[in-house]
């Protein structure tokens, strides 16, 4: 049982950089459309932040399989949609537009949305909600998981303290592979306990 778990997150860890590759490798062909590179960019977030999810529940495993399907095509999913924010910002629908913006719109800021995700985790103590606790989590590593790719790009933007330099592909990639096996601690020790229903006595007369 033991090896299947370790083959498990394996061979999930070993797929978070064989697809983060593969969807650099589409993104860098200059001779395809900008609108097909910009759709394969997005495919490998949401595979990248899916998988990543998969690990991290691979630790974990304290959720029925249904369960983790569900959280796991949760946080593919939000790893994708964080690039509306491109058409929020370019306010259009149309993906040229989204795509010809002179600065990074608010969701690709990583200070901001970490800081909200810590926010969701206290509330879901202070009312005891297992359920926000674990969806602030799915979006911390949707989060992390995409900006770590666009950060090989354009570093990281942490406001108010401003950006970092683009980091090597090598190390996205590296820090890609390693953040589903780093977070399940957090996860775990940050757990919230459903409390117990009060006990109430019976008095016979």
């Amino acid at each position: 049982m033991l090896w299947m778990i370790w083959m498990n997150r394996t061979v999930a860890t070993l797929c978070v950089g064989l697809v983060a590759l593969l969807g650099d490798h589409v993104v860098a062909q200059n001779s395809l459309p900008r609108v097909v590179r910009a759709v394969a960019d997005n495919f490998t977030h949401g595979a990248v932040g899916l998988l990543s999810w998969h690990i991290v529940t691979v630790h974990l495993a304290d959720l029925s399989v249904t369960a983790r399907l569900w959280e796991v095509l949760l946080c593919g999913l939000l790893a994708s949609a964080i690039d509306l924010d491109h058409f929020a910002a370019a306010r259009s629908l149309r993906i040229e537009d989204a795509l010809r913006l002179s600065s990074r719109p608010f969701l690709h800021c990583t200070s901001v949305p970490l800081a909200v995700s810590g926010i969701m985790v206290m509330v879901a103590h202070i009312f005891c909600w297992p359920s926000l606790h674990r969806l602030s989590w799915i979006f911390v590593v949707a989060i992390l998981s995409h900006h770590l790719r666009d950060a090989a790009r354009r570093g990281l933007w942490l406001y108010p303290f401003g950006s970092i330099p683009p980091i090597p592909s090598a190390v996205y990639i590296v820090s890609c592979m390693l953040l589903p096996h780093l977070l399940p601690w957090l996860v775990w020790r940050t757990r919230v306990v459903p409390q117990p229903a009060p006990m109430h006595s019976v008095v016979v007369l």
